[in-house]
């Protein structure tokens, strides 16, 4: 059928375009959406989404890929968790987890306010055995307790706790240790307790590497670095590199990393920014000592992103993923200092 009449024709234009657009619409939305569902850091949307729908063993699957990927580990992710495994995993499992969902209600407390308590016997036993510990290693939990407390932990300043409590208190609260000497599964030992907080990017932010007794970090922003032998693990070398001030600094990092020789222990933490000039080259230089791209910065995998928290032991030459290594984001938007701790203890009998 012929249509002569031009307003018609006008008509039958302008719902050709409408139809268009609410077809390129209705799709946008739709890929708009899946997009967001499947975007690594909505982990826990699609927990929800897959227990709404009856499968817990997806939902299950995405919580601990969250908590594997993103941290700190936000207390709405354990308490889901924790409903999923009740009933199903034994007792030891679900106090422990309990825990560790209480550390996150206090991490997250701390942000609002100058004081905080709880009951401190919970930090009397825990899901891990920490080894009995030397004078030196006392003395130097005792000193990493006090500079937490000044900054990132201060409504923690008023709470006496042991030695043994406040390992447990940092594992609980997303600490990374590793045992019996070794430094993840690099195969190599080391024979004296090494400890390394991150504060991410906040004013105050700071850095400690503790190494017999004596604190290789501080309070100056960018990648604190301490090299040491293979056992008998002496110190080999320290810097400081603000990659944050200047691509060179990337660059001057990158060269004294490429000098150390195979089999050296390297020990990394973060003071503020380590990631506004980090180059290609340095990332790959830093995966030689066995870290890996473990979480996500815009969907792509990274060691770590802008103004993040970054703790690490390594070995030269190791594995890629053989090392011990912890994280945490930075968000402007909370009040908050990103914080990452990591350790390598020893094992029993190595006084």
């Amino acid at each position: 059928m012929k249509i002569n009449n031009p307003k018609t024709k006008v008509l039958i234009l302008w719902g050709i375009v409408i139809f268009c657009f609410l077809i390129f619409w209705i799709t946008h939305s739709y890929i708009s959406d899946y997009q967001n569902f499947i975007e690594p850091r909505n982990y826990l949307v699609r927990a929800e989404y897959y227990l709404n729908n009856g499968d817990e063993y997806k939902a299950l699957q995405e919580l601990e890929m969250g908590i594997d990927t993103f941290r700190p580990v936000n207390s709405e992710t354990l308490a889901l968790l924790m409903k999923i495994k009740k009933g199903k995993t034994n007792k030891n499992i679900l106090d422990n987890l309990e825990k560790k969902h209480q550390m996150a209600v206090i991490l997250e407390n701390c942000n609002y306010s100058d004081r905080l308590q709880f009951d401190t016997k919970m930090l009397n036993t825990g899901e891990i055995t920490f080894p009995a510990l030397s004078k030196t290693t006392k003395t130097s939990v005792a000193s990493l307790w006090r500079l937490l407390t000044r900054s990132p932990l201060q409504c923690m300043q008023k709470i006496t706790l042991s030695e043994q409590q406040i390992l447990n208190f940092l594992y609980y609260s997303g600490g990374v240790f590793s045992f019996n000497s070794t430094v993840g599964n690099t195969g190599i030992t080391i024979d004296d307790d090494i400890f390394v907080v991150s504060e991410g990017k906040e004013k105050v932010s700071g850095a400690q590497i503790w190494f017999q007794g004596r604190n290789y970090g501080g309070h100056r922003r960018g990648f604190y670095v301490l090299i040491l032998t293979p056992p008998p693990c002496k110190v080999y070398r320290s810097d400081r590199f603000d990659i944050w001030d200047s691509y060179d600094e990337a660059v001057k990092m990158y060269r004294f990393l490429e000098e150390i020789p195979e089999g050296y222990v390297g020990i990394f933490a973060v003071a503020d920014e380590a990631s506004e000039n980090m180059t290609e080259e340095l990332e790959r230089m830093l995966l030689t000592f066995g870290f890996a791209k473990k979480t996500y910065v815009k969907r792509e995998r990274k060691i770590f992103g802008y103004g993040y928290a970054f703790a690490g032991v390594g070995v030269k030459r190791a594995i890629e993923g053989t090392a011990v290594q912890n994280w945490a984001e930075y968000n402007p938007s909370q009040n908050k200092i990103p914080l990452a701790i990591c350790g390598v203890m020893k094992g029993e009998g190595k006084q």
